[in-house]
């Protein structure tokens, strides 16, 4: 009767979401949906539903492990959220640490996400039928160090070497002295290098340096790996650094160059280039073509009626949008126990196989086509003329092919211009950089269907429903105070784990202003809705308006 959560509720604000937790909590985790992760003999644990409730108020303040357990202990509302007396504290932050551990390993940390789509679906949020989502995804910065191929190098044979004398029991002082690799212990090994950077011999001298000591360290793993098998737990952790060393020597240095001076360094990027050792599955990605990071993509799947979050997913920094957008779709059918009618995306999810792949899963899909692909000052496709009934085409200048041939790549025709047109035609700049052949059309059932696709995104249907998907740039907003953008662990998988404990906060935060409040939103919206079919710019100010209070 006398502790927080009931003598001081009123206090702390009912309509708050720490009086949410203390009043819901106990309803929305359970701790009998934990008791596998607990053994049958031991001593006394914090009930693990305390310890979602942690979480949960972790992610909403994005605050650290030992800040979360000073809360629990002198915050009086961390203290009515989780029910704990005023002269106490929750746990140690090992107990949290370790709690989050098992929820990681055996990944039930989805499970505390999707309870909070079930919490939000029993308020009646996310119960249509047939719903409307809206998908995209937003960069997350790598906690990884990213450096350059010099320092990336040395950082992976120290950590082989290291990882070598420990499996074997060497003395690391004796095996460095030995092999010469002192040179890769220090703070950095481009910094205490000493040599003129602007002089290019010596680059590559001090990289000939570099891969010497790298087929040093290699070996060293070798020999301490003779009897040790792959899968061997004792083992894997040299068998991953020793695969990870020589992936970074093969993407970044040419050890045989053409001119025969020694290694050098590769021109261009790999497409799968290691950035970091501390975190190796980090990769550089892009958002636009001027716009860079290193890290991973964090993709949201958005009720576009409520503006509950129905899905996350974290993929490398350079994967494609789209490339796990089917998934993610699919798990929030799940999520929702209903059929995504609409997906609702930006051009990246407007591509051909990413539209077959989302509407294979039965949902319209609502997005812009890519945009043609030209040089740039050149006549685009479209702006060529192509009669299929009388396999020709005509170009800007009035010119007509002379003959088609078979596409090599789906069904479809490739239409040939003349040389003896386009050699002497005044508009050739404009149409063709190459100085010896002619112009050629390519059209295919995948670029008509394309083209169908951006004529129809230019009508008024299309950008009334399009608009809506806006709600998932809000989603990511409240998560990026939410401390998304900025990866807190190493690793994908811990990522996601973050990603989706966030995104946990944002789903129950909808329902902890007041009960009644998250029905006049959907109301509200659902009039938005039908009141953006007559108008134009106001519609776009009255969502941001209805969305910001609940998210």
């Amino acid at each position: 009767m006398f502790r927080p959560d009931n003598a001081l509720l009123a206090h702390v604000g009912e309509d708050t979401f720490y009086a949410f937790l203390a009043k819901e909590g106990p309803r929305l985790f359970r701790d009998e949906d934990f008791a596998d992760l607990y053994g049958k003999r031991g001593r006394p644990s914090v009930p693990p539903s305390q310890m979602c409730v942690l979480l949960a108020l972790q992610a909403m303040e994005n605050v650290s492990d030992q800040e979360s357990v000073d809360r629990t202990a002198y915050d009086l509302r961390w203290k009515v959220a989780l029910g704990v007396e005023l002269e106490e504290k929750l746990c140690a932050k090992s107990t949290l640490q370790l709690f989050r551990a098992n929820l990681l390993l055996n990944e039930r940390y989805l499970d505390l996400f999707e309870t909070s789509v079930s919490a939000c679906r029993r308020q009646g949020l996310g119960r249509s039928k047939q719903l409307e989502v809206a998908i995209d995804s937003t960069p997350v910065f790598g906690r990884g160090a990213v450096k350059d191929t010099y320092n990336l190098v040395s950082d992976a044979i120290r950590k082989v070497v290291k990882e070598a004398c420990q499996l074997k029991g060497w003395e690391v002082d004796e095996v460095i002295a030995k092999q010469g690799l002192g040179r890769h212990f220090g703070s950095s090994f481009k910094g205490e290098s000493d040599l003129d950077w602007s002089e290019r011999e010596a680059r590559r001298a001090l990289l000939a340096q570099l891969v010497a000591d790298a087929r040093i360290a290699l070996q060293l793993a070798r020999k301490a790996l003779r009897g040790y098998a792959k899968d061997s737990p004792k083992s894997r952790d040299l068998w991953e650094l020793q695969d990870l060393l020589s992936r970074i020597l093969a993407q970044d240095i040419d050890e045989e160059a053409e001119d025969g001076g020694g290694p050098q360094i590769r021109r261009g990027t790999a497409r799968d280039r290691i950035v970091s050792t501390t975190d190796p599955e980090m990769r550089h990605g892009h958002k636009s073509e001027s716009k860079g990071f290193e890290g991973y993509k964090a993709s949201l799947v958005v009720d576009t009626s409520d503006g509950v979050i129905m899905a996350t997913g974290v993929t490398p920094g350079n994967v494609s949008d789209g490339d796990n957008a089917a998934e993610l779709i699919e798990a929030a059918g799940r999520a929702a126990s209903s059929r995504i009618a609409c997906v609702l995306g930006d051009t990246a999810y407007g591509g051909f196989d990413t539209r077959r792949q989302i509407e294979s899963l039965g949902s319209e899909v609502v997005a812009k086509a890519p945009p043609l692909q030209s040089r740039p000052g050149t006549f685009k496709r479209d702006q060529f003329r192509v009669n299929e009934g009388r396999g020709e085409a005509k170009c800007p200048a009035g010119k007509r092919t002379k003959y088609r041939t078979k596409a090599p790549k789906g069904d479809g025709w490739v239409y040939v211009f003349s040389r003896n047109d386009c050699s002497p035609c005044p508009l050739r700049e404009l149409c063709t950089t190459s100085r010896v052949r002619s112009r050629t059309i390519t059209v295919t059932e995948e670029s008509k269907e394309l083209d169908r696709l951006r004529k129809h995104q230019r009508t008024k249907k299309f950008r009334r429903r399009y608009r809506k998907r806006v709600l998932v740039e809000h989603a990511f907003g409240r998560l990026r105070r939410l401390g998304v953008r900025q990866a807190k662990y190493f690793g994908a998988k811990k990522t996601a784990m973050q990603l989706a404990m966030a995104a946990m906060a944002a789903n129950l935060s909808l329902l902890a202003v007041c009960p009644d409040f998250s029905c006049v939103v959907r109301v509200l919206l659902r009039w938005h809705a039908t009141y953006t079919r007559s108008s134009h710019r106001p519609k776009a100010a009255l969502q941001l308006a209805l969305c910001r209070p609940h998210f």
